[in-house]
């Protein structure tokens, strides 16, 4: 079928907007001019494409209104300008990207969806997941890398019975929780490089089907890595890429930090690690709730000043007149 090519002028009062759809090598129509002001797209005409970019525009919310005007459109890119907050709701749309628009909101019309099959919002700003993303029951493919993510919430995924690959990389999380029933069956590619991750909890028991995995980038306890290779060799999966430069340990490719537990001036909260497993078993032996500081009062932590003074190391437990060092 032959590819057309549109040209619209959009003129309202003395000022005149013009906007080009051109082929570009896949052929999608596309628009190269900046749309600067929302009222522009109240007598814009949309390309009447089956999938559309559209490049450059200026505006605060993409909201359900423009979606209602893409009454063709199957595949919509969202490409550079500024669109700060996006609500999604379209029942046609079977793939939307939002790629380097200063995107910090994304929210879902709290309408069931089940025909969107691919979700892309990348090199935004997005810091958190809205719940709403639950109603996007069709995903395929959800790709939230190079955001300004802290904290993953994997229950949010819960109901994407088809999900097979999630992309969380390139972001600042330090945090991934899932509930210990979770199991997203179909996932085969998990990307959760690039962070700021200690552990994973959850992997790789919520995700069965797991054919492919990026780990690296990350501030791994060497504890959990030791557990997370044998899982992987033991479950085949595939563990792409390799670290460089590690400050301390390399362990299966993965950089990874033997943190000594240490005691903060907030209030004794203890940094993860395999030192800490290690107490939690000792004192565990002794009869008491393991670390828990706010509990039995008769366990005591022994600490020493490190080299620098800046902070407390932990080097020891004293149970009563019991005392074991580590």
């Amino acid at each position: 079928m032959p590819h057309i090519i549109f040209l619209f002028v959009v003129t309202i009062g003395l000022l005149t907007q013009n906007v080009s759809s051109r082929a570009v090598p896949d052929h999608r129509p596309r628009t190269d001019q900046a749309i600067r002001q929302a009222g522009l797209l109240e007598n814009y005409l949309f390309p009447n494409s089956v999938e559309l970019i559209l490049e450059s525009f200026y505006l605060d919310h993409w909201g359900v209104q423009l979606f209602t005007e893409l009454n063709r459109t199957r595949y919509l890119s969202l490409l550079y300008g500024s669109i700060p907050a996006v609500t999604f709701e379209s029942p046609i749309l079977e793939t939307f990207s939002v790629v380097q628009t200063n995107t910090s909101s994304f929210e879902v019309s709290p309408v069931r969806n089940s025909v969107l099959k691919t979700l892309q919002i990348t090199r935004n700003k997005l810091a958190t997941i809205s719940p709403s993303i639950r109603q996007l029951s069709g995903l395929t493919t959800l790709d939230l890398s190079q955001n300004e993510l802290e904290y993953v919430d994997l229950d949010l995924f819960a109901g994407m019975k088809s999900l097979k690959n999630l992309d969380l990389s390139v972001n600042q999380i330090s945090s991934v929780d899932a509930s210990p029933a979770l199991q997203l069956g179909r996932l085969r590619n998990l990307w959760v490089s690039y962070n700021r991750l200690q552990r994973f909890e959850s992997f790789p028991e919520a995700f069965p089907a797991l054919d492919t995995v990026r780990l690296i980038g990350n501030r791994w306890s060497c504890g959990w890595v030791d557990g997370a290779r044998r899982d992987i060799m033991d479950r085949r999966i595939t563990a792409f890429g390799v670290d460089y430069g590690c400050s301390e340990s390399r362990q299966g490719g993965l950089c990874c930090y033997n943190t000594e537990v240490t005691t903060t001036e907030g209030g004794e909260l203890l940094r993860e690690g395999p030192l800490l497993e290690e107490i939690q078993k000792l004192t565990s032996e002794l009869g008491v709730k393991p670390l828990d500081t706010s509990g039995d009062q008769s366990l005591e932590l022994l600490t020493r000043s490190s080299g620098n003074g800046q902070e407390k190391i932990l080097v020891g437990v004293k149970h009563h007149q019991v005392k074991v060092f580590f």
